[in-house]
């Protein structure tokens, strides 16, 4: 959505688009210059929820079997941390209140089974991505989740995958990735109505969806008279060594206010990207230089938000 809604902008005289090509590492880097703001609603997790016996009996059962698989890994008991991610829909990748629960009900029943290893509390992985403000769906193709594991202090990872199918059960196949090639296995469960309710409704984003407090002084670019800035010196970020490794490619989205002599300030994350990577785009910015924009025929600073895309080549 706010992809679409920069390319619609980006062309008219109401952004401005620069393309900067290869930086350092052969990143690639394209920014844009909005004057539009993404909001998301955030739905909240029902705790009420509870699976009936049979698929309760199910879920240990799965359990049971990625315990025995991390057993059998033959790494040091003593450093074998695992962590389980929320699942996803294996169709259009997109998280729902589902996966978060089973994604919960899997990791709890793991560490009621833990000998040998140690499964880490799910709250980590939230925190991380309430803090950097990031998109989950970012980090879930492959490598990128265990690469970020890895960087948060875990072994391996465990992922799924929801799959309905025309006889009203759920598929949830589960990987194990990080003990070598990734290992599989999966269970139907009975489909209840509740089920498919939670499985409609989507996680909140981690993005920042509240507003920007007005702030004094500050316009906001493209309305009431005030202009665009140009961004007439941009080097791009450095690209983290972890997320180069792990083929990280993304989007950072910024709010940059741009001030009369050109510089960027009071710089807000909107969505982030893993590793150091917010790190390193908002340093990479603050060393900007901007035509500044202008209301009649005079520099103002204006609040603007800055796209900052990230692709290997």
């Amino acid at each position: 959505m706010w992809a679409s809604l920069l390319k619609k902008t980006s062309s008219n005289p109401w952004a401005g688009n620069s393309s900067l090509g290869l930086g350092p590492f052969g990143l690639l880097l394209t920014v844009v210059l909005s004057c539009n703001l993404l909001s998301v609603p955030a739905a909240a997790q029902d705790s009420r929820f509870r699976l009936a016996p049979d698929a309760e009996a199910q879920m240990d059962s799965l359990a049971s079997r990625v315990a025995g698989q991390i057993r059998q890994s033959k790494i040091d008991p003593e450093n074998t941390k695992v962590f389980v991610f929320d699942f996803s829909n294996a169709v259009d990748k997109e998280f729902s209140k589902l996966g978060r629960l089973l994604a919960d009900r899997i990791s709890t029943a793991l560490r009621n089974q833990a000998d040998g290893f140690v499964v880490l509390d799910r709250q980590l992985l939230t925190g991380y991505l309430h803090d950097n403000w990031i998109d989950q769906k970012a980090i879930q193709s492959n490598g990128i989740a265990l690469a970020l594991a890895r960087s948060m202090g875990a072994t391996a990872v465990v992922r799924g995958d929801l799959q309905e199918d025309p006889d009203h059960q759920l598929l949830l196949t589960l990987r194990l990735e990080g003990f070598g090639p990734a290992w599989s296995a999966g269970s139907l469960l009975t489909l209840t109505h509740e089920m498919q309710a939670l499985l409609e409704e989507p996680l909140p984003t981690f993005m920042r969806t509240s507003p920007i407090p007005a702030e004094p002084g500050v316009l906001i670019a493209g309305l009431d008279g005030a202009g665009i800035p140009e961004c007439i010196y941009c080097p791009p970020p450095l690209y983290d060594d972890d997320a180069r490794a792990a083929k990280y490619q993304g989007t950072i989205e910024l709010s940059v206010v741009v001030t009369p002599e050109g510089r960027a300030d009071s710089i807000l994350v909107l969505q982030g990207a893993p590793f150091l990577l917010n790190k390193q785009a908002v340093e990479a910015v603050q060393k900007w230089k901007f035509k500044p924009a202008e209301k009649d025929g005079k520099p103002v600073p204006v609040r603007v938000p800055i796209e900052i895309t990230l692709r290997l080549n």
